[in-house]
């Protein structure tokens, strides 16, 4: 028991060492982006097909959007 203890504690040690490292430095919270497929007067765009505003995934967001540089 205390050395799956200790191998499960170097497992996650890791993970979290491996994800600090790789995960993007500036990753932002507003994401403009657009929503060609939707009518002109859904309740989600106020007026404008590209918007920001902070971007979680649900039935209008699909998928992350790519980010241009």
């Amino acid at each position: 028991m205390p050395t799956t203890l200790v191998a499960l504690a170097l497992i996650a040690a890791f993970g979290a060492f491996a994800a600090a490292r790789i995960w993007p430095q500036g990753d932002p919270q507003m994401l403009p982006h657009e929503h060609p497929d939707l009518p002109a007067d859904h309740p989600h765009l106020a007026g404008s097909k590209r918007h920001t505003h902070a971007y979680i995934i649900d039935d209008l967001h699909a998928h992350w959007p790519v980010m241009s540089r």
